[in-house]
């Protein structure tokens, strides 16, 4: 008798590639939640917007930190974390979906006025249809935010095939963040901001010991979540991120 293949993004997956499975205060992932969070709750309330989508919510931290005051939504392909989130995040409405399928029917479009996807497009066969849908969602003044990998990052460039991004075999799309910016305008969305989570991915050098890295890579990025504000310039950092609007809208001044 045949079975099923496995869950590319069972509880395995989450434990060998990020080693996170709850999000216990100081955290590194605790941090990395709190510059989401404080960055999607500026847009939120300089748009007036109540209704946020996070694509590829996983286990629900993000959502978590902005259920109590906004409208908060959440898909995955993965049941496994759908199910961690339904605990974590008990007051958003999550579910399993495939967007590079379609979207579930209760996604309407125009819905949103905020979408969120970190470290979700690399993992994407067709991330220029991705990144259409998701513009589709997005109400008059919405904002698109996402990370993805930074392929120009000293980490990329140092650590070669030990980069944290090469290591995941499911990151199907690595590519430059110009690619990217040029891939978001063609959906229809006007880039408004971009910014780096900082050099995160210690050790760097590999005879040099890593606690005295520590202070001198992972400083900056940690002075950028304490304020919970984008600070770090877009290439200065693992991760490339970007906020974008719907075209046509009025534009978002100012998000720190």
């Amino acid at each position: 008798m045949s079975t099923a293949p496995p869950e590319p993004f069972d509880a395995q997956y989450f434990r060998d590639h990020y080693g996170v499975t709850e999000c216990r205060r100081y955290s590194q992932p605790w941090w990395s939640v709190r510059l989401y969070a404080g960055v999607a709750r500026r847009l939120l309330r300089r748009m007036g917007g109540r209704r946020v989508l996070e694509v590829g919510c996983g286990y629900g931290f993000l959502l978590a930190r902005l259920e109590g005051e906004f409208e908060t939504w959440g898909v995955d392909l993965s049941g496994h974390a759908i199910e961690h989130c339904a605990r974590v995040a008990p007051r958003s409405r999550c579910r399993v979906a495939d967007l590079e399928r379609g979207l579930p029917a209760d996604l309407e479009p125009r819905s949103f006025d905020l979408v969120v996807a970190r470290y979700v497009l690399e993992h994407l066969r067709d991330p220029r249809r991705t990144l259409g849908t998701l513009a589709t969602l997005l109400r008059p003044r919405g904002c698109l935010f996402f990370s993805v990998p930074n392929t120009e990052s000293l980490g990329a460039r140092w650590k070669g095939a030990d980069w944290y991004a090469r290591r995941d075999p499911t990151h199907c799309a690595l590519l430059a963040p110009g690619t990217w910016l040029a891939l978001t305008r063609a959906a229809g969305l006007v880039v408004e901001r971009e910014f780096s989570d900082g050099h995160w991915d210690v050790p760097y050098v590999r005879w040099l010991p890593r606690w005295v890295q520590l202070p001198i890579f992972i400083g900056p990025a940690a002075v950028q979540c304490i304020l919970a504000r984008p600070v770090l310039p877009a290439r200065f950092g693992e991760n490339v991120i970007v906020i974008a609007r719907k075209a046509g809208s009025e534009t978002v001044h100012g998000h720190g």
